[in-house]
């Protein structure tokens, strides 16, 4: 397979380059080649959770379609149900999350709270920041394996419920959101202004709900800690429970401070985590979970035109922060 460059100039992750010693490409023929090659890139996919994809002919968001259209790894997925702030740009690409540039995001799997969760996640770099902005990734293999074993399995015995809350209408989240996106209304996370439409895909994907107080929506997820990818038949640590708990070490203390004076009804914060049996989990086993992702979290500079193939089970994501400009989409596949 001459086509392309295998390199390892980022840790965790397998670069792919343009064959210097070839043509150059158009875009059809790197098309074609993704097609005729998509054995051995997820054979590789596989092996290391993460490819990155640089120097080829690729500048916009319609590119980036034909790109995982071409590479056909499954089908596109909308994201509903998810609740980072982001923008649609085409049917199925959005931008990646707009929370505030400063906010660092922990490592996590896409909509590892829900059942029917992305097999894989696709970023695409339009802008590249000139200061920070990496998507950092992690190896969920190694994480699991780095996750002191009593923190384990408690996680695994337990699992985890996920607790979120939306509202419909309000002139105070409207203001908060205008000042800095953070929560949104389940008619934004559920992309629709049915309570029908909210309800049946509730049903859909096994979630807990109930409607509250001025239209408030309450969603409740169980979820295991920890699976096994269903190809590679690997375990690995798969939960997002670290960001869904209200701590001023995810959202730094000044900020910290605003949500709880802001929040002052629990029923009102965005997202709360607790065990599936609806126990606490101890603030120590979450805070050891986020020294772990730290601990094994890797980052690299973006490029204009790079574009990154996760494999989203065995490979966890997030975002440190940055300065200036920064556009990168993403996409989801199942």
């Amino acid at each position: 397979m001459d086509d392309f460059v295998i390199s390892g100039n980022f840790p965790g992750i397998v670069t792919l380059k343009k064959n210097s010693h070839k043509m150059e490409l158009d875009q059809a023929q790197f098309f074609q080649i993704l097609v005729e090659h998509k054995p051995k890139i997820e054979e590789w996919l596989h092996k290391h959770g993460a490819l990155l994809f640089r120097g080829f002919p690729l500048s916009k968001a319609d590119d980036f379609t034909q790109f995982i259209e071409s590479l056909n790894l499954g089908q596109f997925v909308n994201y509903i149900g998810g609740d980072s702030p982001r923008d649609k740009v085409a049917s199925k690409v959005y931008t990646s999350t707009e929370a505030p540039p400063s906010l660092h995001i922990p490592l996590h799997q896409e909509l590892s709270f829900i059942k029917k969760f992305p097999k894989h996640i696709y970023f695409f770099c339009e802008i590249a920041p000139s200061v920070g902005g990496s998507t950092i990734i992690g190896d969920a293999r190694k994480i699991y394996e780095s996750v002191r074993p009593d923190v384990r399995i408690r996680f695994q015995e337990k699992t985890l419920t996920y607790i979120s809350n939306y509202y419909e209408t309000s002139l105070i989240m409207r203001f908060i959101n205008k000042i800095q996106r953070s929560h949104k209304s389940w008619r934004e996370v559920f992309e629709t202004t049915s309570q029908a439409d909210v309800e049946e895909h509730c049903k859909t994907n096994e979630f807990d709900w109930q409607w509250n107080k001025n239209n408030w929506l309450q969603v409740k997820q169980k979820r295991p800690a920890t699976i096994n990818h269903p190809i590679t038949e690997e375990i690995v640590w798969f939960n997002q429970a670290h960001l869904y708990d209200f701590n001023p070490r995810l959202l730094g203390f000044g900020k910290y401070l605003g949500a709880k004076l802001l929040y002052v009804k629990k029923s009102m914060r965005l997202h709360e985590i607790r065990f599936g049996d609806e126990s606490r989990i101890p603030k120590k086993d979450l805070y050891h979970v986020m020294d772990v992702l730290e601990q094994n979290t890797v980052a690299f500079p973006w490029q204009r035109g790079d574009v990154m193939v996760l494999d989203n089970i065995l490979a966890m994501h997030g975002r440190a922060p940055f300065k200036g400009k920064r556009r990168i989409l993403t996409a989801l596949t199942t």
